[in-house]
Formats: structure tokens, sequence, C-alpha cells
């Protein structure tokens, strides 16, 4: 310190040559600061890390969840005639869907209470063994099931030609024949007809009221003459003129005569769903109009191909007449 005093009191030294020689004397304390504050910082990092900041992972991109999607069938076997229901569990709507078969031939598809379901009809004369359910989205996969359909027991009956059909006569046969060919023809045009929406509401009723008594089952032969004619529907006993109610809510497809079927009222559920009314005395209902759940439709008689006052009853899937018992026992299971 006196050293660098001296200097700068001496006044007979060139400014130049004093600069030069203060000059390292004032950068070892200038040193000395700036280690000092250094060396805290350095102190004060955690051990084994730097200044160098870490590199952080990538985030990846979440995965959409599949929902795995299968199919069940109700009843698990079913013989000739009976309807089946398959369920899709996994998907509320049709919007996922590819296409959805069932033996190579397309299923119509609804939405009942958020369950995305399909109904069938199986043929009475369909042939009994194993047919494919195959369902494939629109993502690419495939899910499949089966329907077992076993044979039929059918009994045979003896069945008279009504008088009003000109009784049990080789004419009268004929004419059986050849008209029942083209009331059928147009039975299967209209019922054939695959309605795109749902118009059924809940469950099927009986269109008789009280308990309705049974007098001919579906499915067995009626053998006329020389003709056989399978039976596609179920006979209640209801006296002339008895009330017969709509069976659930729909459209009237139907409301005429045939010669073999009587007066007829057909009511359509919608997507392929029809039940038919037959034998009736009087008709309550137009074409076209809009029918619900137990409204009067019609009052019952022995019209047509009939031996004394009853209600027929027939239901159709996709045009096939399948048991009216099994598909409300069905339909209202669910």
């Amino acid at each position: 310190m006196y050293g660098l005093c001296s200097l700068l009191l001496n006044s007979d030294r060139e400014p130049y040559n004093v600069n030069m020689k203060i000059l390292p004397w004032l950068a070892l304390p200038l040193l000395f600061i700036v280690a000092y504050f250094a060396v805290p910082r350095l102190k004060n990092q955690p051990k084994g890390e730097s200044e160098v900041p870490a590199i952080q992972p990538l985030e990846t991109a979440a995965v959409p969840r599949i929902e795995p999607v299968t199919l069940s069938v109700s009843p698990t076997a079913l013989i000739q005639g009976e309807p089946a229901l398959i369920t899709v569990d996994g998907l509320v709507s049709t919007s996922a869907i590819q296409s959805f078969t069932l033996d190579d031939k397309p299923l119509v598809t609804f939405v009942d209470e958020e369950q995305l379901a399909a109904l069938v009809g199986i043929d009475l004369h369909r042939n009994p063994g194993l047919y494919a359910i195959v369902l494939i989205l629109k993502d690419g996969r495939v899910i499949k099931e089966k329907i077992e359909v076993t044979q039929r027991a059918v009994a045979t009956a003896e069945f008279d030609i009504p008088e009003q059909l000109g009784g049990n006569t080789p004419q009268a046969e004929q004419e059986l024949t050849s008209t029942l060919s083209q009331d059928t023809a147009l039975l299967n045009s209209i019922t054939a007809t695959i309605s795109p929406e749902k118009l059924w509401n809940g469950q099927f009723q009986l269109p008789l009221g009280g308990s309705p008594v049974v007098t001919d089952v579906y499915g067995y032969s009626r053998k006329t003459g020389s003709v056989n004619l399978s039976h596609n529907g179920t006979d209640f006993r209801a006296p002339e003129e008895t009330p017969v109610y709509a069976m659930n809510s729909g459209k009237i497809a139907f409301a005429k005569s045939f010669r073999n079927y009587g007066n007829t009222v057909i009511i359509d559920h919608g997507l392929g769903i029809m039940t038919l009314y037959m034998h009736l005395s009087k008709i309550n209902v137009r074409s076209g109009e809009i029918t619900k759940k137990g409204d009067l439709i019609a009052l019952s008689g022995n019209t047509g191909y009939s031996l004394g006052p009853h209600l027929h009853l027939s239901v159709r899937i996709g045009g096939f007449s399948i048991d009216p018992l099994k598909f409300i026992e069905l339909m209202n299971a669910q």
C-alpha cells in the first residue's frame, strides 16, 4: 500500500509511466472480487448437476381404447319357424358397421334402450343346420357367431274345404289351389317390404282381451284332399264379432279381403316385422293409417278358408311366417 500511495502522490513522474505501473495492482483486487462471487454459486449447485438443462422426454400421443364387440343369440338353438334375437354388445349405433349378415343375407338392426340388435325369422321350411352370423366393422374387425336350426316335428291333420268355398269337391280343391297361390303372392309382396324405421314400442300384447285360448297351433300340416297346407299362424277361440286389438303400434299396410284368408288386417311395425289378423267379420281401419298398441282394429269372424268363428294370427319377420307365441315370448323377455 505504501508503494501504491507513493506512486500516486509522486507528481514528478510522467502520467503514462505512472498508469502502466498502477494497472497490475488494480487488476489483482478485481480478480479476487470476481472469484469471491463465483465460488458460492458453484458450491450451491446440487451435486451431479450442471448448468446444462436436462433433456425432457418427448410426450407420446394417447392410443385410443378399442372397445370389444361381441355377438349373442337368443335362443341359442331354435327349431324351424321360430324367431331369434341377435344382440351386439359393445356398440350402441350402426355407424361403426360395414356389414351384418346371416347366411350372407343382410340383417336389419335396431336400437332399443341403448342395445343394438337384429331380429331374425327362421322360415318353417329352412333346412336344419348351422348358419353363420358375420359382423364386419369399418375398422376391419370381423366378429362371427352361429345360429343352430333344428328340425321341427310336423303333425298332419285332415281338413275340409269350407262350404262357403265349395266344400270337398275336386273343383273346389282345384280352385283353392289356384286362388291360394294368388293370395299368397300378394301377401308375400306386402310382408316382404322392409320399413326403414322402428315403429313398435315396448312389449307386444295378444290381440284378444282376457286370457285367449289357442285352438290350433303354429306349424302343423293341413291335408285338404291332395293338397297339404302349412298352418303359418296360431288360431284363437273367438266368437263372432269379438274385438281384435293391435298387438303394438305401427302402420296399417293392408285392410281388405282375400278369397281364402278372408277379411284381413296387416300392421307394419317397422324393420320387417308385421302382424296379420285373418278371417275377420269387420275391419275398423284403413290402409295407411297409424295405429297404436291396444287400438281396436277389427272384429273376429268366419270369412274365407275357415270352419268356424276364430281369429287367425300370423307374425312375419322379413317376409317369413314364424310362431306368434314364440315371437311374443322372445320380445317380451327383453
